[in-house]
This record gives structure tokens, sequence and C-alpha cells, in this order.
């Protein structure tokens, strides 16, 4: 969460979990973060001991099991280099230290002020910054008052549901940066400026995530940015035929009628067919035309040498198919 000072940062997140645990990265040390080892007299041997805080996050998680509990790294930006290292290593792979994993009913939250909002600010490194969804708070008066007079009853605890993870990127998300590829656009990878989301693999991955669960493309502004969004969300307005709706048989003769973009939306989220259904697909693309047959085969080959032999073969076979039926 960005945001100037006192604007409500840590209210936000008390306000989905009362019993957060709260981290002042700006006075924490090593050893308050990551813990420490110490000697065992007894045995001669070093013992490591987990930081106080993870010891109390993990006996909330364990009470509460069907709830959600926040760590809430405050102040991120305003901390030495050094603490944001290790602040990112427990991001990055949800655990301390290397050592102590966190509860899977744990969630991470950060937040701090933007350089130009406090001179004690420091950048946020590349690949901490592109850990997170971001979301830029400022407060009205509007938004004050409403919430004023919000009772705290109002707002309820997250719930915690463990379900399997996607196995792959939403269709989609998949469609859209193919379509954009073909059509000479990278938006796999946007810049990177430190002040907005931008989009990379690891950002689209979880975008996907985020949009299988809320199926809300205005959703993922705070992963990969307004702009990158907007056009998004258009992109998935399209009328387009899926993987599934072909194999299934649900479409039309009607459904056939797209426009030029919504053809080659369909054609580029056909193309994520696997090996055992690709003459299927491929046989339901060309219905599309002959310009979308070849951006079909184009995506779902991707210069792999075994593809590119697949989709000469079936080539083949539709020729002799349509000599015959001639």
């Amino acid at each position: 969460m960005h945001g100037r000072s006192s604007e409500g940062k840590s209210a936000r997140v008390k306000q989905f979990d009362p019993d957060c645990e709260i981290i002042y990265l700006r006075n924490a040390t090593p050893e308050s973060l990551n813990g420490k080892s110490v000697f065992n007299q007894a045995t001669g041997e070093m013992i490591d001991v987990p930081p106080t805080w993870f010891q109390k996050i993990s006996k909330k998680c364990e009470a509460e099991k069907d709830k959600l509990h926040i760590v809430f790294f405050d102040e991120i930006t305003n901390t030495l280099p050094s603490i944001q290292g290790m602040a990112f290593n427990i991001v990055l792979d949800g655990e301390v230290n290397g050592i102590w994993k966190l509860p899977e009913n744990c969630r991470i939250v950060a937040a701090g002020n933007d350089l130009n909002d406090s001179l004690a600010a420091n950048t946020m490194a590349e690949p901490l910054f592109n850990r997170f969804a971001h979301v830029y708070i400022k407060t009205t008066v509007d938004g004050w008052l409403k919430w004023a007079s919000t009772k705290k009853t109002s707002y309820e605890r997250l719930d915690y549901t463990k379900k399997e993870e996607e196995l792959t990127i939403h269709p989609a998300i998949y469609a859209y940066i193919a379509y954009k590829s073909y059509s000479g656009q990278d938006v796999l990878r946007t810049p990177y400026t430190g002040e907005k989301p931008n989009a990379d693999p690891r950002k689209w991955e979880m975008a996907s995530k985020v949009l299988y669960k809320t199926k809300q493309p205005e959703m993922l502004r705070a992963l990969i940015g307004e702009e990158l969004t907007r056009d998004f969300t258009v992109f998935a307005k399209y009328r387009v035929i899926t993987v599934e709706d072909v194999l299934n048989g649900n479409y039309t003769e009607n459904d056939l009628e797209m426009n030029v973009s919504e053809k080659f939306a369909t054609a580029a989220g056909l193309s994520s067919v696997d090996e055992e259904n690709i003459e299927t697909i491929r046989n339901f693309v060309m219905k599309l035309g002959k310009e979308m047959t070849s951006t079909f085969d184009s995506l779902w080959a991707h210069g792999d040498e075994l593809r590119l032999q697949k989709i000469a073969e079936l080539r083949m076979n539709s020729q002799k198919e349509g000599a015959i039926s001639r």
C-alpha cells in the first residue's frame, strides 16, 4: 500500500485482521526480523531461535485455521536496503531465514511512503516491488467520513479456504498476450519505473490467479497497472470461442460471425490447445479463414521443431481431404 503518512494504511489492514502482526521495519534489526542463533551450554551446540513475530503469527494461524492472518511489514520503504533484502527473502519464499515456513493461512501486506512523500524513503528494489500488488491510497473527505461512520462489526474477517492452484494461465490472459505478441506488441513485460505497477511473467501469473477467483479484469490494475488493465479489459469483452467450447460443441454457426478482432482473439486463445486435441481445434480454426489459420499455426508452433512438423502434417492432410472432396 502506497500513501502519505497518516493516510490510514495500518487501519485498513486491521479492518481485515484486527490481530495482524505488525513489524515496523524502520526499527527492525536482523535478529528481530530473521531470528538468532544461541549457544546451548548443555549440548555445546548452536540453536536457531525464530523471531518473536513469527512465533506469534504461527500461534494465531494454528488457533484459527479457517481465517487468514496478516503479517504487516510497515514502513518498508523507510528501512535500510539490508533490512529490505531480508524482507524480500521472506516475501519471495514465504519462509524466515531459510528455516521456518510461514503458515498456509498467513498473508503478507506491506506499506510505505513514496520518495516524493518522505525524505526518509528509499527506492524499493525491482524484484521486491514486483512481488506485490500495489494499491495507492489517497484519503478524501467523503471517503474518510464514510469510514468514520462505519461500525467495526461491518468489517468481516477474511476466511481461508485451501484450494488447488490453477495449473495453467487463465485463457483470457494467454489469448491477450499471444494476440498482442502476434500484433507486434510485447505486453509480457512493460517498463519498470519503481512508481507504478508494471507487467512481467510473474505478475501475469499472479493476475491469472486473481482473474480465476474474481472474474473481474478491473482487479488486475494493482498488479499490471491502469493502462494495461484498461486495454486487457477491452480485450476480455471480445466475443470468443474457447478450446472447451470447441471440444464440447458449445457453439453455433451464428457464433462464427465475428469481426476481425474477435477472430484474431479466438485464434490466439485456441493456440493454447494441447497436442492431443490440436487436429480438432485446427479444423475449427479453418472455418475462420486462411489468415486466422495461419495465425493459429504460428502461435501454436511457437518455433518448436516438433510442433512445426505436426502443423505440416495437418496441412498436408487437409490438402488431401480437400482434393478428395473435389
